[in-house]
Formats: C-alpha cells, sequence, structure tokens
C-alpha cells in the first residue's frame, strides 16, 4: 500500500480533508457537542459553549495554516505577521459559523419563546373588541 491510501485508509479527518470551510465548521461542532456532552450541565452559562467554539475554531485553524505554512510559506508571502492575522480572522469566521446563523443573528429559540410568552400575556391583557353583531346574538343591543 502507497503512503496516500495508508493514510486514507486510517483516518477520518486528515489535513487535506479539513481544508474546506465546511470540514472545519463540522470539526469545531463536533469539539463543541463532545465537551459539551461530557463537561457541562444545563445549568451552564450560555458564554461557555460559544467560547468553547472559538478556542476549537483556533485550534483547528492554527493546525491547518501551520501545517500549510511549514509545507510552503509562500502561502503566506513568507510573513509571519500575515500568517497570525489569517489565523486569528479564519478563527472568528469558523467560530461564527460553527454558532450557526441563527446564534450570530440573535435569532435563538429562547428569544422566540420570549416574544411568544410576552405577545401571549399582552393579548390577555387587552380586552378584545366586541363585534355589534356578537352583541346582538347575545341581545346586548336591544
Amino acid at each position: 500500500m502507497g503512503e496516500e491510501v495508508a493514510r486514507q485508509a486510517i483516518s477520518l479527518f486528515n489535513m487535506d480533508y479539513l481544508s474546506s470551510v465546511t470540514t472545519m465548521v463540522l470539526a469545531v461542532n463536533l469539539i463543541t457537542q463532545v465537551i459539551k456532552e461530557i463537561f457541562l450541565d444545563e445549568k451552564t452559562k450560555e458564554m461557555i459553549p460559544k467560547l468553547i467554539s472559538f478556542m476549537a475554531s483556533f485550534i483547528v485553524i492554527g493546525v491547518h495554516h501551520y501545517t500549510l505554512w511549514t509545507q510552503n510559506p509562500a502561502v503566506f508571502n513568507q510573513s509571519l505577521i500575515e500568517f497570525v492575522f489569517l489565523v486569528f480572522l479564519n478563527t472568528i469566521l469558523i467560530a461564527g459559523l460553527s454558532m450557526g446563523n441563527y446564534k450570530v443573528l440573535n435569532l435563538t429559540k429562547e428569544k422566540e419563546i420570549k416574544r411568544l410568552q410576552t405577545q401571549a400575556v399582552t393579548e390577555e391583557k387587552e380586552p378584545k373588541a366586541v363585534e355589534p353583531i356578537q352583541m346582538e346574538e347575545r341581545g346586548e343591543l336591544h
């Protein structure tokens, strides 16, 4: 077996596979969910999973970019500043994507539930307008 075939046979994730944004987001989601399930309970603040996602993104991006850097420094124009900046920028991108657009846009399930509860309470407090036809049916207009 050749080296490439052996690497594919024993590896589910490899650096070539982690080269796409979709796979990086998948990897960060998997890392975050496993850590949340093992170490966090439901009482944990929302910020902790977001920090875990950010740290996992940093590790995934850092390892990927470091691999690119060691294979060919010209990818980053042989500039350490560009390398560090792109690691930072791509970390934020992958962390944001892994949290999901619903988190980034603040359209969480909890906010929707609170909005619906507030709407239900408001509707209960407001007296409903009674149509004249309904009043006539009940004999209030005569």
